[in-house]
This record gives structure tokens, C-alpha cells and sequence, in this order.
């Protein structure tokens, strides 16, 4: 009998440790209560009052929505490495052509490959519907492009144009 109680108690107090940390890495503020830092490292009129805050890259990223159209939900992502948002700076992704994006959108980030991934659709936009584009951040706020293609077909089943990487 002791030695299961003794078992679900260890599992207890690693369930609540493992949750702690995972609390620890991850954060969500109202605007308001964000650090001035990173609030005023978003370039972009906020959508929402949600900033979200993740351990990354040895730091923090913190993710900030931006206004969008009904197909993408688009987020201005800082980075700082301090926790409190000391030194935030806005992480600029490049792009094939033009001037690199201040927000990506649709973004997925993985913490353990630093990668993003960005899924973009713009229906109004007769040349280019659809953009799906990856970026590694060894540095965190000079993130590679890795790969990039689009398309006029907004469903993304055709006319796929590659201009970087391979799928």
C-alpha cells in the first residue's frame, strides 16, 4: 500500500513541477501590463489587448496580434533576453524581394528549431493569393529565410512559384 501512495505522491510533485515550468516559459498579458518596451517595439496598430510571452532563442518572443483581413490572423513578434522585457526589439523578416515584414502572419514558432512558419492569404490580390514562407532564427532577431512560395490560386491546390529553398 505504501509504496503506491508513494508513487502517485513522486507523480504528483513531478506533474506540478513539469507544470510549473511549463508556466514559467509561457505568459499572457493585457496590454497594459506588458513592459513599455516591448509595447513600444510594435510598429503595428494593435488588434487586441493580448501580448503573449515565450521562452526562445535564449530569451523571450513575445507576440502581438495586428489588424488583419478575415483569412489571417497576423502577429508583430519581439524579442528581448531579458524576461521583463528590457532591450525588446521587433524581429524584421526578410523576404525575397522588398522590404523585410514587421508581422507575420498565420505563424506557427517552434522554440526547440527557432523556426517560423507564415501562411499568407490575400484574395484581393490578383497576382499573389497565397504565401507560405520559413525562417530559422539562429540569431533571434536576424532570422534566415528558408524557404518561400506563392501562388494565384488562393486554395493553395496549383501554380505553385518557389523563390526560395525546396519544399
Amino acid at each position: 500500500m505504501y509504496p503506491r501512495l508513494f508513487t502517485a505522491a513522486a507523480f504528483c510533485l513531478i506533474a506540478v513541477a513539469s507544470s510549473k515550468a511549463e508556466e514559467d516559459s509561457h505568459a499572457i498579458f493585457r496590454r497594459a501590463e506588458a513592459p513599455k518596451e516591448v509595447r513600444a517595439a510594435v510598429t503595428c496598430d494593435e488588434a487586441d489587448d493580448i501580448i503573449t510571452r515565450d521562452a526562445f532563442a535564449g530569451g523571450w518572443l513575445w507576440q502581438s496580434k495586428c489588424p488583419s483581413n478575415h483569412a489571417n490572423f497576423i502577429k508583430a513578434q519581439v524579442f528581448s533576453r531579458d524576461k521583463n522585457g528590457k532591450d525588446a526589439k521587433l524581429i524584421r523578416f526578410p523576404v525575397p524581394r522588398g522590404t523585410p515584414l514587421e508581422e507575420i502572419s498565420n505563424v506557427e514558432f517552434f522554440p526547440a528549431t527557432r523556426e517560423f512558419n507564415s501562411l499568407f492569404v490575400n484574395p484581393e490580390d490578383e497576382s499573389v493569393c497565397r504565401t507560405e514562407a520559413r525562417w530559422i532564427a539562429q540569431n533571434a532577431l536576424k532570422p534566415k529565410l528558408v524557404f518561400w512560395r506563392e501562388t494565384k490560386d488562393c486554395d493553395g491546390k496549383k501554380g505553385w512559384r518557389v523563390l526560395k529553398g525546396r519544399k
